[in-house]
């Protein structure tokens, strides 16, 4: 398995320049973040009507060199975000042999049956949505508990609110949805960011919390401790069952039922010993005393 390190954003565009590419990532570096996922969307909705019942989602794109540049600064993980309508991408995906090759799976729902989909039987990690693309749909109760209790997480990104006054009611007004319906549970931060001066730091991020309905702990849980469990949960759906190996830094001490017994009883007949001596004793000084009394008489 992977390992990551705090702080995280799970959300940076892919972009075809390399320059413009490498300025996000080393502004990324400047202000602390140690893990983040490159995404590419896909629109489910547009594909070819010829490439039904086969492979319709596309390849991850190549960052290896991108990696190994950043190799000791970034872990960076790669990540796609299904733009859908209807709970008819469930067998496109079931079937899929591309999406096990993305890290993490984000849906971005357009009607309201694919956001209940989403939450209650959506094979992925992240929910999110896009208020550049007018996207304001907002979750009900029932179906917001359903995505916690599997493990779903609902991300907020800041990038297009600083970009545009509009976008930012709509992310404040989702965000107000969250707190109301399910008492923002299971909500990560990402930057979305598609240039490195729309980039913030973890802690500027994590106050963003006071103003979308967010406690303190759930604000610093965003970019660190809840991204932390989404990247686990994400690996978990990847790999399906693994056989993991523990190894001990120290030596390991087996206990026998036996070994105890025994220590029990030699435990109880030291105790005996010693009621035995101390009564002796105790008979021997009263003996002695009567003696005494004896010769003063």
């Amino acid at each position: 398995m992977e390992q990551t390190k705090r702080f995280y954003d799970f959300c940076i565009p892919y972009n075809k320049d390399d320059k413009l590419m490498r300025a996000i990532l080393n502004e990324l570096v400047e202000l602390g973040y140690k893990t983040i996922a490159i995404d590419q969307s896909f629109d489910h909705s547009k594909k070819e009507a010829g490439k039904r019942g086969s492979e319709v989602f596309p390849e991850p794109h190549g960052i290896e060199h991108l990696r190994k540049e950043f190799a000791n600064k970034l872990r960076i993980l790669q990540r796609i975000t299904i733009l859908y309508v209807d709970a008819n991408v469930a067998h496109a995906m079931s079937v899929s042999l591309n999406l096990r090759k993305f890290n993490l799976i984000a849906g971005q729902p357009k009607t309201d049956a694919a956001l209940t989909h989403c939450c209650t039987a959506f094979n992925g990690d992240i929910i999110t949505f896009d208020p550049a693309a007018g996207s304001r749909l907002l979750v009900q109760r029932k179906p917001y508990i359903i995505a916690v209790r599997r493990g779903i997480y609902f991300e907020l990104k800041y990038a297009p609110a600083i970009a545009d006054s509009n976008n930012r009611k709509d992310m404040i007004k989702v965000a107000q949805n969250y707190c109301t319906k399910g008492k923002s549970r299971n909500i990560i931060f990402s930057s979305g960011a598609a240039h490195e001066f729309q980039l913030r730091g973890p802690y500027d991020v994590a106050n963003l919390a006071f103003i979308f309905g967010l406690s303190e702990d759930q604000g610093k849980n965003a970019i660190d401790r809840s991204c932390r469990q989404l990247f686990l949960r994400a690996e978990s759906r990847r790999l399906g069952k693994t056989i993991m190996f523990v190894k001990g830094e120290g030596p390991i001490v087996f206990s026998d039922s036996s070994d105890d017994n025994q220590s029990e009883e030699e435990n109880t007949d030291e105790m005996d010993a010693l009621v035995t001596e101390a009564a002796t004793e105790e008979d021997e000084r009263e003996n002695s005393q009567a003696n005494k009394r004896l010769k003063v008489a």
